[in-house]
């Protein structure tokens, strides 16, 4: 049980240590692609056996919000990536792989973020369940009214990730929590061994975009800047909310939500209508980017937290 909690306190530690090693050595872990789907729904599973009863409360105190966080992850977000994509202009399927990233839906990992950084998984997993559900509606029109891109949805993907990865996974989680005092006691080892499966998925997403990143040269200098750019608009726009709104409940699923995208649609749909795999080159740096900047963000996240209650309880003994 320590050994897993210790994970979960270091994970941007070995996130960075396992990134750079996946790239510098990509061949052990680029074989390893079939293992996503069920280390997904573990880790799934895992986030959602901390999810209580009680939580659902907060779902049905935030209904505009969690529907606020389905519009900005589909529309802002598509618009920005739009308009980046227009430094890749020279390069059409590199500009549509842009549009195509930004119009994703957030990725399958965002709530367990949400809960390392201490937020509300509950309103996270409202909001993916939420986008995941509309994303076979959302995504083709999007590209269609922004883009003027033809797009066939790729089901047979969407419908495993919803049902398999995760629907199943947190109604059995939620179940399981509900039902058992034991689980409700040990949320540290759920958390770890969601945060175990987040570096195995890290270790394969990059090793198996090393080659593609390193042979882009410098290239694939402009291509990451403008994946940063995007992740940062979305964490900017989860920001800019909090100002606004002044919901500081729903600020980290917003946070952790708006700023990730499920990259393996992208590779989805190429695959189902035998397009260009240049397509897939922004989804791709986009994958690292965001596998990396979570960690980091929930580190910062905590920091100030820690900060702020160090500052609270200074106040409070002057008093």
């Amino acid at each position: 049980m320590k050994v897993l909690a210790w994970i979960s306190d270091h994970l941007l530690y070995f996130v960075l240590i396992v990134g750079a090693f996946s790239l510098l050595f990509p061949g052990p872990g680029s074989s390893l692609g079939w293992i996503v789907t069920p280390v997904l729904a573990i880790m799934v599973l895992n986030v959602s056996m901390t999810i209580k009863a009680e939580d659902f409360k907060q779902i049905r105190k935030y209904p505009f919000m969690i529907v606020w966080g389905v519009f900005l992850q589909f529309v802002p977000m598509a618009l920005f990536a739009l308009l980046i994509g227009k430094l890749f202009s020279q390069w059409s399927d590199i500009s549509t792989g842009q549009l195509l990233l930004g119009s994703l839906p957030a990725d399958v990992s965002a709530p367990l973020m949400v809960y390392l950084a201490g937020g509300s998984t509950a309103i996270a997993t409202a909001m993916l369940v939420v986008a995941m559900a509309l994303t076979p509606f959302v995504l083709p029109n999007v590209l269609a009214w922004f883009g003027g891109v033809a797009f066939k949805i790729p089901i047979s993907y969407l419908v495993v990730e919803l049902s398999v990865i995760i629907l199943i996974p947190v109604v059995l989680g939620i179940f399981l929590n509900y039902q058992s005092a034991k689980v409700r006691e040990k949320e540290q080892v759920w958390s770890g061994i969601a945060s175990l499966c987040y570096i195995i998925l890290l270790f394969v997403v990059v090793s198996s975009n090393a080659q593609a990143i390193i042979s882009l040269k410098m290239f694939a200098l402009l291509i990451l800047l403008a994946e940063i750019a995007l992740n940062l608009f979305g964490f900017a726009l989860a920001y800019l909310t909090r100002l606004v709104s002044k919901q500081k409940d729903t600020f980290l699923p917003l946070l952790f939500l708006v700023s990730s995208k499920e990259f393996g649609i992208a590779s989805a749909a190429v695959e189902t209508m035998k397009l260009n795999t240049a397509l897939v080159i922004p989804s791709a740096f986009y994958a690292v980017v965001q596998m990396i900047s979570s960690p980091i963000m929930v580190k910062i996240v905590k920091s100030v937290q820690s900060k702020k209650s160090d500052l609270e309880k200074s106040v409070t003994e002057i008093k």
